[in-house]
């Protein structure tokens, strides 16, 4: 917070050059056009980085940014009208059109051209949401009552797969990067669960014949324990697809490798 608004700042991570003291972050620029907390900044995907979102408790704002120049602009803003709290969110890596946000008790998906909400899952205390970066269509989302839930955006009546979860809060989950059916998921039972999860993307429907979401047992990999407070943040390496780092609300972050779970995909 400054002043009487809120912002962001954007810094740039200098190379060490094999400098035995690690040089100082550059600050870039900030977003300041916020009036609410922000909750969440996006980053595209894919492709180049010259735009960012921003969320905050009522809008999401789309910037082009310009590190050269040290320069950000707001593009468009939407309004969340009378939704609840929007709180998070996550833009889809196969159309850049597209950004999906959560809010006290749903999901909204917005189409970027027009700043309007375009479709929404409801009644769903979720707290995460993640777009799997090798098939369109497909996203994991976190929620309260039901663990883990994967969803085909065609078909948004009825989730693909249900997967246990963890035995309190599920808190975070990410598709990786390389391998599309492998899940990681974190929770406030002190635990971070490699899954394997196979869903197809035709559009045949859901897998049970009723049209209500499949209830099977997926194959738990791993479950790594070796922690002693809630996790509430995952993420995938972008250079090596079997490493992820975790974050603990004691501030540990620690480093761990998939690759001995990887043989039994």
């Amino acid at each position: 917070m400054t002043g009487e608004g809120y912002g962001a700042s954007v810094w740039k991570i200098p190379e060490l050059y094999g400098q035995s003291n690690s040089p100082q972050l550059e600050q870039l620029f900030t977003l300041d056009d916020h009036t609410d907390k922000i909750r969440c900044v996006l980053w595209w995907p894919l492709g180049k980085h010259d735009k960012l979102i921003s969320i905050d408790d009522r809008n999401i704002f789309l910037w082009n940014i310009d590190p050269s120049n040290k320069s950000a602009k707001v593009i468009s803003q939407g309004s969340a009208d009378m939704l609840p709290n929007l709180r998070g969110g996550a833009w889809d890596p196969h159309n850049h059109n597209a950004v999906a946000t959560i809010t006290d008790s749903s999901l909204h998906f917005w189409d970027l051209r027009s700043m309007k909400r375009s479709n929404a899952i409801e009644h769903a205390h979720i707290q995460d949401v993640d777009y799997n970066p090798k098939k369109q269509n497909i996203i994991a989302t976190a929620e309260d009552e039901f663990g883990i839930r994967l969803w085909d955006l065609r078909m948004l009546k009825h989730p693909l797969k249900d997967l246990p979860g963890h035995s309190h809060w599920t808190w975070a989950v990410r598709h990786n990067p390389e391998y599309d059916e492998l899940i990681l998921s974190a929770g406030t039972d002190s635990a971070v669960n490699l899954w394997l999860a196979k869903v197809g993307t035709d559009d045949s429907g859901p897998e049970s014949p009723s049209g209500s979401p499949t209830r099977q047992e997926e194959p738990l990999l791993h479950s790594y324990t070796d922690y002693e407070d809630s996790i509430y943040g995952i993420a995938w390496s972008s250079h090596d697809p079997s490493l992820f780092a975790s974050l603990s609300y004691d501030g540990r972050v620690v480093l761990e490798s998939v690759k001995p779970h990887l043989q039994r995909k």
